[in-house]
């Protein structure tokens, strides 16, 4: 009876388990959005210019970090996979020279998203987003993949600007 019972218990957990796993492509809302699906509007645009106070990131570290300088104020910009970064070989220095340029995010709670950083004094450019605002460091099919955190910080790529 008891073996009856187990194999039953069994047969209902393997049975229900598919059905909490179906979400269809990315999950509800979108591909890789885990959910809701971000309002990005690449034609509302803003250019913030500052110096370099320190880069974090790494693997296994969390989300690379660029903290800036803007008009004696700190700020903080959350960029997206490190595995991206490092494959652009991006590696800003302290007290270089940078352009972020950000796009209006509806769906994000600082409102918006980094999509390119310029560092003047390098002479390079990484571009994060792609033309209709999607992830470039998103995985195959905007999935996210292991270590791109779907987009990051909001789930979506927002900055993460503080105020000290």
């Amino acid at each position: 009876m008891t073996r009856k019972l187990v194999t039953l218990a069994a047969l209902i957990c393997f049975t229900a388990l598919p059905a909490f796993a179906q979400r269809g492509p990315g999950g509800p809302g979108g591909p890789g959005m885990g959910g809701a699906v971000p309002q990005i509007d690449t034609s509302k645009v803003t250019v913030v210019v500052g110096d370099v106070v320190k880069f974090t990131g790494g693997y296994g570290v969390g989300m690379p970090t660029l903290v800036l300088s803007v008009s004696g104020k700190e700020e903080s910009y959350v960029l997206g996979s490190y595995r991206y970064l490092a494959a652009q070989k991006f590696a800003p220095n302290t007290h270089d020279r940078v352009e972020l340029k950000l796009w209006a995010c509806a769906g994000c709670p600082q409102g918006s998203v980094v999509a390119e950083v310029k560092n003047v004094t390098q002479g390079t450019t990484i571009t994060l987003r792609a033309a209709d605002g999607s992830p470039l460091f998103a995985g195959r099919g905007g999935s996210g993949g292991p270590g791109s955190h779907e987009g990051c910080c909001c789930p979506y790529g927002a900055p993460s600007p503080t105020a000290p």
